[in-house]
């Protein structure tokens, strides 16, 4: 296990360079694609559910969504029930690029999988996601 953090490392490197590559040519950067997978897998999200669902921090959501706002792939509408939350919803334009995003995903995840069968790529996952639950319980 003593090259562990190498292997996290340099694969989120990796993923990171990929996306980048791949989403600029669509008008969005590695940072933005999570925001607009959720957003359309979920419209009417709050900003508190979105920070939850992707475990990233609220000023960060905010910040992000504003840049999406700004570049027209999402609007905010107060919430009914509390005034000082959002509903976020994905425009036309999100909703046009978002199965690109989810080809790219699949792409993606079938490079970084490749040589692993079925069953592997199960396991693979179901660990991956023991290992996140494992940071996030550990690091708040």
């Amino acid at each position: 296990m003593k090259n562990l953090s190498k292997y996290i490392s340099v694969t989120h490197r990796r993923s990171q360079i990929f996306y980048t590559e791949q989403l600029e040519k669509i008008g969005i950067s590695s940072g933005q694609f999570m925001y607009i997978v959720c957003i359309c897998k979920n419209p009417g999200y709050t900003q508190d559910e979105l920070s939850q669902q992707l475990v990233i921090d609220k000023s960060t959501v905010a910040k992000v969504l504003s840049q999406l706002e700004a570049n027209g792939f999402i609007t905010k509408i107060t919430n009914s029930n509390d005034r000082r939350a959002f509903n976020v919803f994905p425009t036309d334009k999100a909703l046009t690029i978002y199965p690109k995003i989810l080809e790219i995903k699949e792409q993606w995840h079938r490079k970084i999988t490749e040589g692993l069968s079925d069953i592997e790529c199960d396991v693979f996952q179901k660990l991956m996601e023991k290992v996140m639950e494992n940071s996030i319980k550990n690091c708040k």
